[in-house]
């Protein structure tokens, strides 16, 4: 086959396939322009999830006359006269293909004018046909309108997810740049619902609340900013004092206030939003021991080193950053992070065997699915509970195993495992897992019979939600109610719980609405939505590992577990329990 000169065309198409994956990749482009114009606003507004239009529009200085014409030709920029100026970089955009190559893939259209001229300029093209430039009257500043996206390029338009979950991506775009520039005030507009708002005072603070919801923003701390090192190789500012080669602020969250996702973890480099496996790692590095396996921290981290240090051209997108010391930027953000947590977490002394703490009081009570369809008209107390005859637990010789075989509880193995015995070997359940597998079941019943086991609340519990989180609600109301919620909207962006299943009576009903929201709006954990939704629920109203229980209670769970349809894994497929037999035990200790 002969070889051939590509046409511009499919050059362009081609290269922007490397930028421009999804509206979100248009949102990013976009709001960097803006930011490199030194705006004060910007304002972005999506349209089924930025498939039919992507605005957006700021006040910054605005694009020249004369320079209209190379605004979406291919590596054309201002921000970029020289190959040297790479390594001194303090712009967002410097390639100059983001215009280029939203345009070969879209209608675009842009509008901008400078405050000293007397009329704005507009330009547009659809990458078919040459711009269509032309004065008009204009604000000062720019407005992008990006249409019909993919519309020429099918393949890639069928490749677009749902609406909601494409414009979920774009406002974590927008969220990240609205938490790096506080000094800006962003307005996001999904199909003329104001999505997110942002004051632009400059307090980080304010855009964390804007952002997170003034109960997550009440537990989250600002990071502590570690003394220069003294390295030789640190700057020096000014007025000649020495500053640390890597500097990390930001908030991050205490360890009370944790997600089941990173999604909550912006990473900045010079306030730039970047991935970073290895950052995230020290982040959550600096959390062990503080929080269960499996849940994450929120966190806005920014990380500012000298420019000549970092080499953000590594990627067509320009998400991935090089540094060149990235040891040292690991070990700075991991030593923040852990110094900022133990300031200000209490130290827990470590119990000794003779003084082994009491069960706290909520733990002596009875677990909450003892009696499958028993629902309490207030929540129980903190005292002991009295029982009726018919609530009394089983005796020991009433623990019994599938095949009929008696159990017998021996205790705990770190307050997460209960060791029993049978005449076949030793059982280990964990007993989270099996807890989550009975409630699994129970919801699953409940929720085919359509009889909820709710509980009304005494006074509703008002809850503030994030976007993502009211989406996720809005999507998942009818399952909810169906499961024995009883959510209503209370203004803004909060809701009020007025009843909840009654297996979380003894949970932070509002914590666990969160935890299942911010798990749904990812897209949960199950092969369908309801699946998902049950399991989710379970998972977060079940009894924790590292939570002390009675031997009644431990032979309670068994039993209970033991009449699932599917006792021998929880709803995330893990093992409830795992058995040693005695002839691997007479094997271990080499008896035979």
């Amino acid at each position: 086959m002969a070889i051939q000169r590509l046409d511009d065309l499919t050059i362009g198409k081609i290269a922007a396939g490397e930028i421009i994956e999804r509206p979100a990749s248009i949102v990013k482009e976009l709001i960097e322009n803006s930011l490199d114009a030194e705006a004060s606003s910007i304002q972005i507004e999506l349209v089924a999830g930025g498939r039919e239009l992507i605005r957006v529009a700021d006040d910054g200085i605005g694009i020249r006359p004369e320079d209209f014409p190379l605004a979406v030709e291919r590596h054309a920029t201002s921000k970029l006269h020289q190959f040297e100026d790479l390594s001194r970089l303090h712009s967002y955009g410097f390639r100059g293909e983001a215009l280029a190559s939203i345009a070969s893939v879209s209608d675009l259209t842009i509008v901008s004018r400078q405050a000293t001229a007397s009329h704005g300029m507009s330009l547009r093209t659809n990458g078919l046909t040459a711009p269509i430039l032309a004065a008009t009257a204009a604000s000062p500043g720019t407005v992008t309108a990006v249409r019909d996206l993919f519309a020429e390029v099918p393949a890639r338009r069928k490749f677009l997810r749902q609406d909601q979950t494409e414009a979920s991506y774009a406002q974590r775009v927008v969220v990240a740049y609205a938490l790096a520039h506080p000094e800006v005030r962003f307005e996001l507009t999904l199909d003329g619902r104001t999505a997110l708002l942002t004051d632009g005072s400059g307090d980080l603070g304010n855009a964390i609340v804007a952002v997170f919801g003034t109960e997550a923003a009440s537990r989250m701390l600002p990071i502590v900013a570690e003394p220069p090192d003294g390295r030789d190789d640190s700057p020096v500012d000014a007025d000649g004092a020495l500053r640390p080669a890597v500097e990390v602020d930001g908030w991050i969250s205490l360890p009370s206030l944790t997600r089941g996702n990173r999604q909550q973890i912006i990473l900045l480099v010079n306030g730039r939003w970047i991935e970073s496996r290895s950052l995230s790692f020290a982040l959550e590095q600096a959390y062990h021991s503080l929080i269960m396996v499996g849940r994450f921290p929120i966190a806005v981290i920014n990380i500012v080193v000298q420019p000549d240090r970092l080499d953000v051209n590594v990627h067509p997108t320009k998400r991935e950053v090089r540094f060149s010391d990235e040891r040292l930027v690991f070990a700075t953000l991991q030593r923040a992070v852990r110094a900022t947590l133990v300031g200000a977490t209490p130290q827990q002394p470590i119990p000794s065997i003779e003084h082994a703490p009491m069960a706290a009081p909520e733990v002596q009570r009875r677990l909450s699915l003892a009696h499958p369809g028993q629902s309490y008209a207030h929540p129980p107390d903190h005292g002991e509970t009295s029982m009726s005859s018919t609530d009394q637990l089983p005796s020991e010789e009433q623990t019994m195993s599938r095949t009929g075989t008696p159990l017998r509880v021996l205790g705990q193995v770190g307050a997460s495992y209960i060791i029993a015995e049978g005449p076949d070997g030793m059982y280990l359940i964990d007993q989270h897992a099996a807890h989550e597998r009975v409630l699994f079941e129970k919801l699953w019943t409940r929720y085919e019979q359509s009889t909820p086991d709710a509980q009304q609340m005494l006074e509703p519990l008002v809850v503030e939600l994030t976007p993502p989180q009211l989406d996720a609600l809005e999507a998942s109301t009818e399952d909810l109610t169906r499961l024995g919620f009883l959510i209503e909207p209370f203004g803004g962006g909060s809701v009020a719980i007025r009843a909840v299943p009654a297996i979380l009576l003894r949970r932070d009903p509002k914590r666990v609405l969160v935890q299942i929201l911010d798990e749904m709006s990812q897209g949960g954990r199950g092969t369908t939505r309801l699946e998902s939704l049950v399991i989710t629920t379970a998972c977060h109203s079940a009894i924790r590992a590292g939570q002390q229980l009675s031997l009644a209670e431990m032979r309670e769970l068994i039993i209970q577990l033991e009449g699932c349809t599917a006792p021998r894994a929880c709803g995330h497929g893990r093992p409830t329990m795992l058995h040693l037999s005695q002839d691997e035990l007479e094997r271990q200790f080499e008896r035979r």
